[in-house]
C-alpha cells in the first residue's frame, strides 16, 4: 500500500480497543486529516461512543464484523488481549491482504500480530514512550514523543510516516529484545514512583510527616533528575557512596535491617550499582569502595556488622 498517495485521499484506519492511546492517537490522525477514521470497537457500545465524540470521528460499531473497509488496523486493547483480538480480526474477514495491522505495546512484538501476516497483511508496532493518563492533555503534548517501531516494512512505511506527521520521533527497535526495551522504561518511570514510596516510608519512620517528606523531597528529586540529563549518571551521583562514606553507609543498612529487611535488601542492591558510579566518578578512594562492596552484599555484611 502506498502511503498517503495524494492529498484528497487519507486511508481509513479502523481502532479496535480505543482507549487513552487510541483516542489519543485518532484525535491527533482525525485533526490532522492523516487518517480518516473509520469503525471504533470497545468492549461496550457507550465506551465506544465516547470515545467517537472525543476524537470528533469515527463510527461506534459492537461488533468486529461491523467494521467497515479500512487500510490500517489498530489493535488498541490490553496486552493481554492482543492475541485473542487478532485472531478474531482475521477470522471476521474483514482484514484482507495488503491491509496493515499495529499494536501499540511496548512489551510486545509485532510477532504477535503472525495470523494477520499469514493471510498477508502487513504487521508492526509502534510504542510511544509517554504516559496516557490523560488523554486531553497527551493531546496538547505528544508532539517530540519519542516511538520505538518494529515490523513489516511496508506496514513501517505508512506508521512512520503517520506519526512523524503528528510530531512523534520514531526510531527502530530490535524486536527481539523488545521485553528488556519495556523493562527500561519501566525501571525508570513505575519504578522511580515507587521508590519515592520507600523515601517516604523511611521519612515516616523516622518521624517526619509525609506532607513535609513530599516538600523536602520535590526539590532534591527535580534536582538529581535534572543532574542525570544534563551530566549523565556517574557525574550526578552524589552522598555516602559518592565519597566513598562506608561508616555512614553501614549505618543506614543497620538501621533499615532493624526495622524493615525488604528496604535494606533494596538499599544494597542499589547501592551496589552506586558503588559502580562512583568508581566511574573517581572521586572516591578505591579502598573506601571495596569497603562498601562488602557493606553491600547481603552475606558480607552479617559477618563485619555481626
Amino acid at each position: 500500500m502506498t502511503p498517503f498517495p495524494s492529498a484528497t485521499h487519507s486511508p481509513t484506519i479502523n481502532i479496535i480497543g480505543c482507549g487513552k492511546v487510541g483516542k489519543t492517537l485518532g484525535h491527533l490522525w482525525q485533526q490532522a486529516g492523516i487518517f480518516r477514521l473509520g469503525g471504533i470497537l470497545n468492549r461496550t457500545p457507550a465506551s465506544s461512543a465516547e470515545a467517537v465524540t472525543f476524537m470528533q470521528a469515527g463510527q461506534a460499531v459492537t461488533d468486529m464484523a461491523e467494521l467497515p473497509a479500512a487500510e490500517v488496523f489498530l489493535l488498541g486493547c490490553a496486552d493481554n488481549h492482543l492475541a485473542a483480538c487478532c485472531t478474531e480480526l482475521v477470522a471476521s474477514r474483514v482484514l484482507q491482504a495488503g491491509n496493515s495491522v499495529f499494536h501499540c505495546s511496548g512489551a510486545l512484538s509485532s510477532a504477535l500480530l503472525e495470523p494477520a501476516r499469514a493471510i498477508g497483511a502487513h504487521i508492526a508496532s509502534i510504542h510511544p514512550v509517554k504516559s496516557f493518563a490523560d488523554p486531553r492533555q497527551a493531546v496538547q503534548d505528544f508532539a517530540g514523543t519519542f516511538c520505538g517501531m518494529e515490523g513489516d516494512t511496508a506496514a513501517l512505511a505508512v506508521l512512520e510516516t503517520a506519526f512523524t506527521r503528528i510530531g512523534a520521533r520514531c526510531f527502530p527497535l530490535n524486536a527481539e529484545h523488545k521485553t528488556l526495551y519495556h523493562t527500561a522504561s519501566v525501571i525508570a518511570c513505575n519504578y522511580l514512583v515507587a521508590l519515592q514510596e520507600v523515601s517516604l516510608q523511611t521519612f515516616a519512620q523516622a518521624g517526619v510527616e509525609r506532607e513535609l517528606a513530599m516538600q523536602i523531597l520535590q526539590p532534591i528529586v527535580a534536582g538529581t533528575v535534572s543532574n542525570i540529563f544534563r551530566l549523565d549518571t556517574a557525574q550526578a551521583l552524589t552522598g555516602p557512596i559518592a565519597r566513598g562514606d562506608h561508616t555512614v553507609v553501614a549505618q543506614q543498612i543497620a538501621a533499615l535491617e532493624a526495622w524493615r529487611g525488604d528496604h535494606a535488601a533494596l538499599y544494597r542492591l542499589l547501592g551496589q550499582v552506586a558503588v559502580e558510579l562512583s568508581r566511574q566518578q573517581g572521586h572516591a578512594q578505591t579502598g573506601d569502595l571495596q569497603t562498601l562492596q562488602q557493606l553491600l552484599a547481603i552475606e558480607a555484611f552479617t559477618k563485619l556488622t555481626g
